[in-house]
C-alpha cells in the first residue's frame, strides 16, 4: 500500500488470498481484509512457513509486507531458512518485504512492544504484518491480561487501516488455556504436527473463523520445496455440493449409457453403464478385471471423451503390455502420449494419504474434463484411511468420493480383489463400496477339474433392466475379451432384459424402479 487511505481500496481488490493451495477453500474464501489471524501449532508444524508464504504471496501482488521476528529465530536465519522455498525471492527483502526483530522492545513490557510495532507498520505503510514468534512476548508478561491487550490494541488499530496481521504462537491446537487471548482473532488455524506409529502427519484445521462458512475437520497438509499445500477432507467437499443441483442434474443423467466395446457385454448391460453412475468391477486374483478396466477406458478415447485411470500396482509401460493383449497396443500408447485423451495417474500404495490423492484425482478430471475414470484398485483408497490412523473414516470416505464423482458427471469404474481367488461355490459381495455402488460386475475363475473358466455375473444395475445370468468370460489375445452366452441360462418363460425390444434412441436404455 502506499498510504494509510488507499489500503482499503487495494484490500478489497486484493480481497486477502492467502496464495496457499486449497487453504481458501477450507476457509471459506480468501481472509477477510483488515483480519487478525492467528497460527497455533507445536514445534515443527510449519507454522513459519505458511505465514512467510503468505507473506510473499502478497508483496507479489503487490502490497509490502513487515515480518517480525522474536527470540524463537532472528532474521538473518529466518532468511536463511526460507532460501529453501520455491516462493521465497531475494529480490524482495528489504523492498516489498522487510525483515526486523522486536527482540530490543520486549524488555520494555507488551504495551510498548505494540507501540513500536505499530509504529512500524505505519513508517512502511504496509497490508500484511507478520508477528512469528508470540510465545516470546507472553513470556515477557505471564499475566494473560497484557497478552489480550496487544492483541486487541495491534490487531484493532491495524485493521483501521485495512492491514491484515498474522501472529503465529507455539501452541497445543487444542489447549483450552490458549482461547482466552484468541477471543480477539478473526481467524484462528491450528495446525497439527504427529508421529503415528513410524510416521509423522501433518494436519491442518479452521478453529474459528468469522463471517465465512469454512470446511470443518483436520485437513491433509504437506510441506515440501514449494512450500505449504493442503489438502481438503474429502469428506468436507461433499458441503459444496448442493441437494438442488443434484435433483436437477440427475434425470438427464439416467438416460445416456457407457458402452464396454465389447458387444456381447454390452448387449447384457442394456447398452452399457448408466452415465455418472459408479460400477464396481470385483473379482478373483488373475480373472480378468484391470483388462477389463483398460478395455472401457479404450471404448471411452474411441468415443471420443477424455479418460483418466488412477492406478497404484502397474506402470504405463505394463498397462501397454496388457493392452496388447486386447489388440490395442498402440491405441494404448498413442492415448498415454503428452496431450492425450488418456490421462494416467500413478501412486506406490505405500503410505497413501487418501485426501491427497483425492485432491489430485479431482483437479486431474476437472483439467481435463474426463468423463470415464478407472480406478485399479478401489482396494487401496478403501486402506489408506486406515493407515493414516483413523480407520472409522472408511466408510465415508468411499461415500463422499462417490457424491463428488456423480455430481461432476463421471462414469466410473472401480476395480477390486475379492477375497477368493477360486470360486467353487456361490458368492456374494456385501461390503461397502459394493452397498454404495449403483452396479456391481462379478468376474470369477471358476474350478472345472483341472481347468479354470472365467465367469462374469452382473450382480447389481440401478436405473436399468440387464441380464442376471452368469456368463462365459473370455480373454484370447489378440482378440480381445468375448463375453459367451449364458451357461445358466434364465428359465424358458422369464422375459431377458438383453432381449428386450429396442427403443428409438439408439443410446437410450430403459430404466427400472431401482
Amino acid at each position: 500500500m502506499n498510504d494509510p487511505q488507499a489500503g482499503e481500496g487495494f484490500a478489497n481488490q486484493w480481497e486477502n488470498p492467502t496464495g496457499i493451495r486449497n487453504l481458501d477453500l477450507i476457509l471459506g474464501g480468501g481472509v477477510p481484509s483488515g483480519s487478525l489471524i492467528m497460527v497455533v501449532g507445536p514445534p515443527g508444524s510449519g507454522k513459519t512457513t505458511l505465514a512467510a508464504q503468505m507473506a510473499f504471496g502478497v508483496a507479489v501482488a503487490g502490497a509490502p509486507v513487515l515480518v517480525l521476528t522474536t527470540f524463537s529465530e532472528p532474521p538473518s536465519k529466518l532468511v536463511a531458512h526460507l532460501r529453501s522455498f520455491t516462493f521465497f525471492d531475494e529480490a524482495l527483502i528489504g523492498g516489498a518485504v522487510r525483515i526486523l526483530s522486536l527482540e530490543q522492545f520486549l524488555p520494555d513490557g507488551l504495551a510498548s512492544t505494540g507501540d513500536e510495532l505499530l509504529a512500524l507498520a505505519r513508517e512502511t505503510r504496509v497490508g500484511l504484518v507478520v508477528l512469528d514468534g508470540f510465545s516470546a512476548l507472553r513470556d515477557a508478561d505471564p499475566r494473560p491480561q497484557p497478552a489480550r491487550q496487544f492483541l486487541y490494541h495491534v490487531g484493532g488499530t491495524l485493521s483501521t487501516r485495512a492491514v491484515t496481521t498474522i501472529i503465529t504462537t507455539e501452541a497445543n491446537p487444542s489447549d483450552p488455556t490458549l482461547f482466552p487471548e484468541a477471543t480477539t482473532a478473526d481467524l484462528i488455524m491450528g495446525l497439527h504436527f504427529q508421529l503415528d506409529g513410524v510416521r509423522r502427519r501433518r494436519g491442518i484445521e479452521v478453529i474459528k473463523v468469522r463471517g465465512r462458512a469454512e470446511l470443518p475437520g483436520l485437513h491433509g497438509l504437506v510441506i515440501d520445496a514449494a512450500g505449504m499445500t493442503v489438502y481438503p477432507r474429502l469428506e468436507a467437499r461433499v458441503a459444496t455440493i448442493t441437494p438442488n443441483r443434484v435433483a436437477s442434474q440427475a434425470p438427464d443423467r439416467l438416460t445416456a449409457v457407457a458402452p464396454f466395446g465389447i458387444p456381447g457385454l454390452d448387449l447384457l448391460l442394456g447398452g452399457g453403464i448408466t452415465r455418472a453412475t459408479t460400477t464396481l468391477l470385483a473379482g478373483s486374483l488373475g480373472a480378468g478385471k484391470t483388462l477389463l478396466g483398460l478395455q472401457f477406458a479404450l471404448a471411452g478415447i474411441r468415443a471420443g471423451e477424455p479418460v483418466t485411470l488412477l492406478g497404484f500396482r502397474e506402470t504405463a509401460g505394463q498397462l501397454g503390455i496388457k493392452a496388447e493383449l486386447l489388440g490395442h497396443g498402440e491405441a494404448m500408447r498413442a492415448a498415454l502420449e503428452s496431450g492425450g485423451p488418456l490421462t494416467f495417474l500413478i501412486w506406490p500404495p505405500v503410505e497413501l494419504n487418501p485426501d491427497v490423492v483425492a485432491d489430485h484425482l479431482l483437479a486431474a478430471l476437472a483439467r481435463t474434463g474426463a468423463r470415464r475414470l478407472v480406478i485399479d484398485s478401489i482396494a487401496e483408497l478403501e486402506r489408506a484411511p486406515q493407515v493414516t490412523g483413523d480407520a472409522r473414516r472408511m466408510d465415508e470416505y468411499l461415500a463422499a468420493l462417490v457424491v463428488i464423482l456423480r455430481d461432476r458427471g463421471i462414469t466410473t469404474l472401480a476395480i477390486k480383489e475379492s477375497r477368493q481367488t477360486v470360486v467353487e461355490g456361490p458368492e456374494y459381495l456385501a461390503d461397502s463400496i459394493s452397498m454404495m455402488a449403483d452396479n456391481v460386475l462379478l468376474l470369477r475363475q471358476r474350478g472345472e477339474g483341472e481347468h479354470l473358466r472365467r465367469t462374469l455375473a452382473i450382480l447389481k444395475m440401478r436405473y436399468s433392466v440387464h441380464d442376471a445370468a452368469i456368463h462365459d468370460f473370455l480373454i484370447a489375445p489378440p482378440h480381445g475379451i468375448q463375453v459367451g452366452p449364458s451357461f445358466h441360462p434364465l428359465p424358458a418363460d422369464t422375459p431377458s432384459p438383453s432381449r428386450a425390444a429396442p427403443t428409438s434412441e439408439p443410446h437410450m436404455k430403459p430404466v427400472t424402479d431401482a
